[in-house]
């Protein structure tokens, strides 16, 4: 599978016919996909999280919020996290 940034080493940024390559779409956020729309927050259960409530409060991150540290997801009791997101 070819990536565009392989074929920036054979020519210029220019794919096609003159039409300049864009990179706009390669992290569409979610809140463009209507993902928000789909999800039940109230209903967001996180096993093994230090605080409750701390699982839901991260997904309802928007995609500016995303690179945020608070909030923040810890296990209380190992590496692994298991959330159910209805």
């Amino acid at each position: 599978m070819s990536h565009c940034h392989d074929e920036h080493e054979h020519h210029g940024h220019d794919h096609s016919e003159g039409a300049a390559h864009d990179h706009t779409d390669d992290l569409t956020p979610a809140l463009q996909n209507h993902i928000y729309q789909q999800i039940d927050f109230s209903a967001i259960n996180t096993l093994n999280e230090s605080e409750s409530g701390s699982g839901a409060k991260v997904v309802q991150k928007t995609w500016t919020e995303r690179l945020n540290e608070e909030p923040e997801l810890k296990s209380d009791a190992d590496e692994q996290l298991l959330m159910h997101i209805p």
